[in-house]
């Protein structure tokens, strides 16, 4: 379907591109939380990032 209102096409995009990066940030948060406790348990983030170096 063809928009013959490229301004009303740009928010719509707009608008699911913000939905779309609302779950990067909250696995963002969830590794941080992990890396966070993961250290405070054991006093190192290996648990929670497999070894790898950081």
């Amino acid at each position: 379907m063809t928009s013959y209102r490229p301004l009303a096409s740009m928010f719509q995009h707009a608008r699911w591109a913000r939905f779309a990066d609302g779950a990067d940030e909250i696995h963002q948060m969830r590794i941080a939380e992990r890396t966070i406790a993961a250290y405070r348990d054991t006093g190192s983030t290996a648990a929670a990032t497999g070894g790898l170096p950081l």
